[in-house]
């Protein structure tokens, strides 16, 4: 997964997935800009979660940061 949409009271939130260096990053974005702080394991730790869990982590983080901002957490200006 790199991405994926959801809306929530009436807007729509995209959820990006990246590695950098070594670890997976979850963010969710409005309109271009980024509203939620950083998900993120290390690359070890999402090999880990697998082992034990047979789902990925990053996953597991996505729906995390889309829980929060349907639970209106999220930065707002």
């Amino acid at each position: 997964m790199t991405h994926k949409t959801f809306t929530h009271d009436n807007k729509t939130f995209e959820v990006r997935v990246a590695v950098l260096g070594n670890r997976y990053c979850v963010k969710v974005f409005l309109n271009g800009t980024q509203v939620s702080p950083e998900y993120s394991a290390i690359i070890e730790v999402g090999q880990d979660y697998f082992s034990q869990h047979q789902e990925s982590i990053v996953n597991e983080l996505a729906s995390i940061a889309e829980a929060d901002v349907r639970r209106d957490v999220y930065f707002t200006a």
